[in-house]
């Protein structure tokens, strides 16, 4: 059966909001984004926040669950890992424009790094460790996660001059070869 228009709102607007959460928690982090700023932003009532997802805790937590797709590591050929997660993170348009960023304000929230862990645990650390399916598995997902992490920490928030616009090509050839290393060892 179709939607009726009710429920066809009603998902707009818990998308609008889920869309404005993860820009503002990927720009100014959890602390700085306010729900009111949310709300604005997604051109709702601040009520309809707490309506749909509760608090901003389980917000931030849907927000980042939503932006994280491993399925751009797992569904990659080995061979071509490097290549592929290289051009992944050097587009800006990117969901990982977004995760990586919601990812490293939170550690600096008690509350949101506790659902940050757990979430890039079980959303990424781990379905990444079973695609590499090897001994030492859970080190290597945890070497693609602390690369990545700090290739976007210094490309988007505290950019050196050959990360900021679009990476060089020496950068991006080095976060390539870098990352096919970790799984051709």
């Amino acid at each position: 059966m179709p939607a009726t228009l009710r429920e066809q709102n009603v998902a707009r607007t818990k998308n609008a909001i889920l869309k404005a959460a993860q820009v503002l928690f990927a720009t100014r982090g959890y602390a700085e984004a306010g729900v009111r700023d949310i709300a604005e932003r997604a051109r709702v009532n601040p009520a309809l926040i707490a309506r749909y997802y509760g608090s901003k805790a389980e917000l931030f937590a849907t927000a980042l669950e939503a932006s994280l797709d491993v399925s751009v590591f797992t569904s990659t050929k080995r061979e071509e890992f490097g290549e592929a997660l290289s051009h992944v993170f050097c587009d800006t348009k990117a969901s990982a424009a977004l995760a990586v960023p919601m990812l490293v304000f939170a550690a600096g929230d008690t509350q949101a790094r506790k659902a940050a862990l757990q979430i890039l645990q079980s959303k990424v650390a781990q379905p990444l460790a079973n695609w590499f399916a090897t001994d030492d598995a859970a080190d290597r997902a945890t070497q693609v996660i602390v690369l990545v992490t700090g290739f976007y920490t210094y490309r988007l928030m505290l950019p050196l001059e050959p990360l900021k616009g679009e990476p060089s090509p020496g950068m991006r050839e080095w976060l390539a070869r870098s990352l096919q290393q970790i799984v051709d060892r």
